[in-house]
């Protein structure tokens, strides 16, 4: 049954999850050794025993260990129902492997299971990095449920996850396969947005108190958070003195808050999720439709577990980029060995994010650099440490890393502790503690971390009492006891899954490996991947940032030298044309064709533009990108010219083509003289009359006013359009701008060079900034600025001496895009702090519409 819009629907809801059956071609049954009669069941074994052939495994020295664990994971999954589970993500993975579409190694707590890594389902083998397939299955948690008929199903929110990555530009492609061969029994997965505590209180002082957006936010930000996760209104002024004394003046309003907290606030769709039914999916979920026309369950992710399957499928855009890369030099990404010594020497002396998987974020980037990981382990510690809840042990891990120190409390615990430098970040280690310290089996060390990680009190004094006894029979101290349980509920809210942060630390080391050994290639792949991008153009700024520092130019787009994707040229990169904004993808062919003729003079260049479809504002674009330099030294009057021509007539644009030469091929001297003169036409008539032309000036004035505002600095208005239209300007840089004017001006690039506490005066762009009040109630305001040679963070703010940021404000409305004059003082951790700022009035108008504004 499909609803245009969400419906409630409790018909047909079966007792839990029946797994829709996977179709195996006769191929691989035969190179099995199977036949269309074979169970999952053998196909999974076969399937398992061609991996330890194709892996090598078969002449490993340990080989036996691999035996054993392969033979015990396959039991257990057939014995827990999950066959049909783990053969339909082989099926998906194994339709990407045939059709070259690139996959992560893994992704989550299924990089523990070496059936899966045999399958090719994951590109990890978790023996050697001790990761665990109790991590991912647990026989404790899973259970089978019968109907009223006795038909047995699993319980779908019990099932294991496997979650997997795919090369983006390729996860459309998947989703049809997918669709295909479950026809009718798939569909996309509702998410639903619910009103947080922070978003709920802060609405509510504005609507109720009269708060402005200052205020709202600075009641907002007393609401506490603990790793990452934000405290509930009532737990908030439980534990919030501060926001408890607020509320005693606001009980009205956070009344009203409380009502509203939790509410669904929007749905949508979601990134990854596909459900796969046993049966029609009609036929045991509500569906609608999205804009697009996509089934969507109008049901939410824990709701679609319970009564059918769910998958994780995520498009990887760095997945993509690594691919496009190999694919260049020649290279398969598995080639490329993520304990190459190289990856981490480069590491050492990390300055370059762009494009790196998983540490070029801020966050990340900074404890990357802190860290300087010397392995593969290490970088995994990297992408554990650099969480919420994490973070407060980055210094403890340098410390100890630096000026090891030993724990001495027990042998194994210690061995244990040891993998990442005594901070426990990983939840297998404390699986680990529990069976190799206390002697619990795997399987009950999960179940035990599960309840203490979901805090669930009517379980916990049951197992606390068991370690201890445990630990008693093994003869420790109760200080190793009251050190484990100690750590089971610190670490509940920041321990991470080791298989997925391994998984994620091997694709960061190879795209380590891959931009510093083959930057050109990387770059190229990098910018190739930007349309995906949520903004293209400032990736392509990014990318131009770091570009001299490996000797690599990002060379103007050219009319004629351009592809229409980025592509290299000698030592350097050449910028596509479709990457130009405004250019669109009905343009693209019209460019192609633009692109193949040849003109004499600018009349040519303007009739052959119109006649290939491209209309006067993708004209305009591609002058002021500087597309056309070879045809002007002057971009702002050539578009005057552009415009001035597409305003005629076609009879009139006849006549002036045959008088061209006459006046230089310019059209406003040709049009002014015409006018003047009375001209005649081929057909004895002016070609402009007196009344056509006021018609004329009319239309025409609009962009004059334009020319007009932006002739007076024409080097400025270069840098804003070849920043606009292409994320970064080759032209100008800003200091050539404005130097002239202030003097001697820094670049963001040299700032970052600078000591703290040295001075410095820059220009640069505002690419984003919020304004906030401290927690001692000084207001500040945080923003992020550009300049196309790097990007930072400055804070301008209020203090017991002076309201720098107050006064600033009272005269002046900061908005996005603006250039900004500053004085600042260089701090340790990367952000400086203004000491004076000047908003540079230098609009540049690129549309007819600025002009009103």
């Amino acid at each position: 049954m499909i609803f245009d819009s969400f419906t409630d629907y409790n018909d047909c809801e079966p007792a839990g999850v029946e797994l829709p059956k996977t179709p195996v071609n006769e191929a691989t049954l035969n190179e099995l050794g199977l036949n269309s009669n074979s169970s999952n069941k053998e196909i999974m074994y076969e399937l398992a025993r061609k991996g330890l052939r194709d892996k090598g495994i078969v002449n490993y020295d340990n080989k036996n260990i691999y035996f054993e664990r392969t033979k015990q994971e396959l039991d257990i999954l057939d014995d827990l129902g999950f066959t049909d589970y783990i053969l339909l993500n082989w099926d998906i993975l194994n339709y990407c492997h045939e059709h070259n579409i690139p996959t992560g190694a893994g992704r989550g707590s299924a990089a523990g299971s070496l059936v899966l890594f045999l399958l090719g389902v994951t590109n990890i083998d978790p023996i050697p990095h001790d990761l665990f397939f109790e991590r991912f299955v647990s026989k404790s948690r899973a259970k089978k449920v019968l109907d009223k008929d006795g038909k047995e199903f699993l319980v779908g929110s019990l099932l294991p996850d496997v979650d997997s990555d795919i090369s983006y530009e390729k996860r459309q492609q998947v989703i049809k396969y997918i669709e295909e061969v479950h026809k009718g029994k798939t569909a996309k997965i509702l998410t639903f947005n619910t009103f947080s505590s922070k978003l709920c209180i802060r609405e509510a002082t504005k609507y109720f108190d009269g708060s402005k957006e200052d205020e709202a936010g600075r009641v907002s930000d007393m609401i506490p958070k603990i790793h990452g996760k934000v405290f509930s209104l009532s737990k908030a002024e439980e534990e919030s003195e501060k926001f408890s004394d607020w509320v005693k003046g606001h009980k009205k309003t956070f009344e009203n808050a409380l009502k509203i907290e939790g509410l669904t606030k929007n749905s949508g769709v979601h990134p990854s999720g596909i459900a796969i039914c046993s049966t029609d999916i009609e036929d045991v979920v509500p569906l609608q439709k999205t804009k697009d026309g996509d089934l969507v369950t109008a049901y939410d992710m824990n709701d679609v577990a319970d009564l059918m399957v769910k998958f994780d499928i995520l498009g990887l855009r760095t997945l993509t980029i690594a691919h496009k890369t190999c694919q260049k030099i020649g290279l398969e990404l598995e080639e490329v060995d993520e304990n190459d010594s190289y990856i981490y020497d480069t590491l050492q002396n990390f300055k370059h994010p762009v494009g790196l998987f998983q540490i070029s974020a801020d966050t990340n980037f900074r404890v990357c650099q802190d860290v300087k990981p010397r392995t593969i382990d290490e970088l995994s510690d990297v992408v554990a440490l650099a969480r919420p809840g994490a973070l407060q042990f980055l210094d403890e891990y340098i410390n100890q890393k630096y000026r090891p120190t030993e724990l001495n409390l027990q042998e194994d615990l210690d061995e244990i502790l040891s993998w990442s430098k005594n901070v426990i970040l990983y939840q297998e280690q404390l699986m680990q503690i529990a069976h190799k310290v206390f002697g619990l089996t795997l399987d009950e060390a999960e179940t035990l971390r599960r309840i203490v990680g979901k805090k669930k009190a009517d379980e916990m004094p049951k197992w606390r009492e068991k370690i201890y006894n445990a630990g008693f029979e093994k003869g420790l101290e109760d200080r190793i006891c009251d050190f484990y349980w100690s750590a089971l509920e610190a670490s509940a809210d920041y321990s991470f899954n080791k298989s997925h942060s391994f998984a994620y630390a091997n694709l960061a080391a190879k795209t380590v490996y891959l931009k510093y050994k083959h930057p050109k290639e990387f770059f190229l792949s990098v910018l190739e991947s930007a349309e995906f991008e949520p903004e293209p153009l400032k990736t392509i700024n990014s990318v131009n940032e770091e570009l001299s520092d490996f000797g690599i130019k990002l060379l103007p787009p050219s009319l004629f030298k351009s592809e229409i994707n980025f592509k290299i040229e000698g030592s350097d990169i050449r910028y596509g044309l479709n990457s130009i904004k405004g250019i669109s993808l009905k343009s693209l062919q019209s460019l192609i064709d633009f692109r193949g003729l040849e003109f004499n003079n600018k009349y040519e260049v303007f009739s052959a533009a119109k006649q290939c479809g491209i209309n006067i504002s993708v004209l305009a674009a591609l002058i002021q990108a500087g597309t056309m330099d070879d045809k002007t030294e002057n971009r702002s009057r050539l578009v005057l010219e552009a415009q001035a021509f597409n305003l005629l007539t076609d009879r009139e644009k006849r006549n002036f083509v045959k008088i061209g030469e006459r006046f230089g091929f310019d059209i406003l001297n040709s049009i002014s003289e015409v006018v003047k003169k009375s001209v005649l036409g081929d057909d004895n008539k002016p070609i402009i009359s007196e009344k056509r032309f006021g018609t004329f000036k009319r239309n025409f004035s609009k962009y004059r006013e334009i020319y007009n505002k932006n002739k007076t600095h024409e080097k400025f208005t270069n840098w804003w359009y070849e920043n606009s239209l292409l994320g970064y300007s080759y032209s100008h840089t800003l200091n050539d701008c404005f130097e002239a004017d202030y003097g001697r001006l820094e670049t963001l690039k040299e700032s970052c060079l600078l000591s703290s506490t040295d001075k410095f005066k820059t220009v640069c762009q505002v690419k984003d900034f919020f304004t906030r009040i401290s927690t001692n109630g000084n207001k500040y305001m945080m923003m992020e600025v550009s300049d196309n040679t790097a990007s930072t963070k400055l804070l301008l703010m209020d203090n017991q001496r002076e309201d720098k940021l107050s006064n600033f404000l009272a005269s002046n409305k900061l908005k996005k895009e603006d250039i900004i004059i500053i004085n600042a003082t260089k701090s340790d951790g990367g952000t400086s702090f203004v000491d004076t700022i000047k908003v540079v009035d230098t609009k540049i108008l690129m549309k007819t519409r600025d002009i009103k504004k």
